[in-house]
């Protein structure tokens, strides 16, 4: 692609800026949308991963959103109130040795400011109404608070979402399924809670689990298997204000191919999976910088092969972790709470284990010096 291809991102979430903030670095000049009038209100995806802040030290991000975070070290796992296995992210040989939580909000506002000085600016309330594929390209009209516009772009990038206008543009398919249960979470500040704020937490009590990540100042997000997250909560666990609630379903979707032509898939348009472990806005970042990477190489043929067999693996993982984490039945709880803290002695085993939970079980990305 010539640096001055006409490339044309939908969406401006972590996904969309990533790719942003990438092919300006390489000395393109992409036009990036969004429908909404800023970045996201609500703290929605809190988990930044080491891959992440590998991915985006270049571009002076990654210092950035530390300074803003929260680390959380490592992770317990209780059945009721008594703890029965733990992990240190620490024994982990990376200089990233830690989770860091920050709400999605504030991770999109240093992103902006990244892309704004590197003489980058976010279209505001612009909504891609239809694509119609050319041969040399796509003509995209977009609609503004001043009408309509048309736009014609050699490279089209759907980091839209799980509804992605892109997507449907493209005609590429969503197959999966969605889990008929429902899950609640809630953000909250604490008022007391018998845990360190750079531990995350996973009580196990009866039918009732409920997961806590901290992100600093005496706030976090509880998940629980339930709704009705607020009367599911450990005892323990002492609520001093609700900033924020919501109910989801789990699905497990993948396109089968991440691009047509010279239009392409990332994050939650090309894959979506369980929360468990915080990967999809990291999953998406990756596929984001790829991207940009194969757009620069000129090789982005290569996009699918990529990064499809890591995201298959990712919906994988997740799936497993999830059925195993949320199951009632005793063979598979028995599992949790008697084997799992014995294989967890195994260094290799707990090494594994470090190396998921962190999302450093992806590739290397190739652009940059190990």
């Amino acid at each position: 692609m010539s640096i001055n291809s006409n490339i044309l991102i939908a969406g401006a979430g972590p996904v969309g800026l990533t790719v942003a903030i990438e092919l300006t670095r390489y000395g393109f000049e992409p036009t990036i949308i969004d429908n909404d009038e800023g970045p996201t209100p609500e703290s929605r995806a809190l988990a930044i991963h080491a891959r992440t802040l590998d991915i985006m030290e270049p571009s002076g991000v990654t210092d950035r959103l530390i300074a803003a975070g929260n680390r959380i070290n490592g992770i317990i796992f209780r059945d009721g109130l008594d703890v029965f296995m733990g992990l240190n992210f620490k024994e982990l040989p990376h200089r990233f040795n830690f989770i860091l939580a920050l709400p999605q909000t504030e991770t999109e506002k240093i992103m902006i400011e990244a892309l704004q000085q590197q003489g980058g600016e976010v279209g505001w309330m612009t909504t891609l109404q239809s694509v119609v594929l050319e041969r040399d390209g796509f003509a995209c009209a977009l609609s503004t608070g001043n009408g309509e516009n048309a736009l014609s772009a050699d490279i089209l990038i759907g980091a839209d979402g799980a509804h992605s206008t892109v997507r449907k543009a493209l005609e590429l398919g969503f197959a999966g399924e969605t889990m008929a249960e429902e899950f609640g979470l809630a953000d909250v500040v604490l008022d007391d809670w018998p845990f360190p704020p750079d531990r995350a937490v996973v009580t196990i009590d009866g039918d009732r689990i409920a997961a806590f990540f901290p992100y600093g100042e005496g706030s976090g997000r509880f998940v629980t298997n339930h709704p009705d997250t607020l009367n599911r909560l450990p005892p323990d666990a002492k609520i001093g204000r609700v900033k924020w609630q919501s109910n989801f379903r789990i699905s497990y979707r993948q396109v089968k191919s991440y691009q047509k032509g010279n239009g392409f898939l990332a994050g939650d348009a090309a894959h979506i999976h369980s929360p468990v472990g915080g990967r999809g806005m990291n999953l998406g970042i990756e596929d984001a910088a790829t991207l940009a990477w194969l757009i620069k190489e000129q090789r982005t043929p290569d996009y699918t092969s990529m990064r499809h067999p890591v995201g298959e693996a990712v919906l994988r993982l997740t799936k497993q972790q999830t059925s195993q984490l949320t199951s009632l039945n005793p063979v598979k709880r028995f599992i949790t709470k008697q084997i799992g803290p014995l294989l967890l002695k195994i260094p290799a085993i707990r090494r594994m284990a470090i190396t998921r939970i962190t999302g450093l079980d992806t590739p290397f990305p190739p652009w940059l010096k190990p």
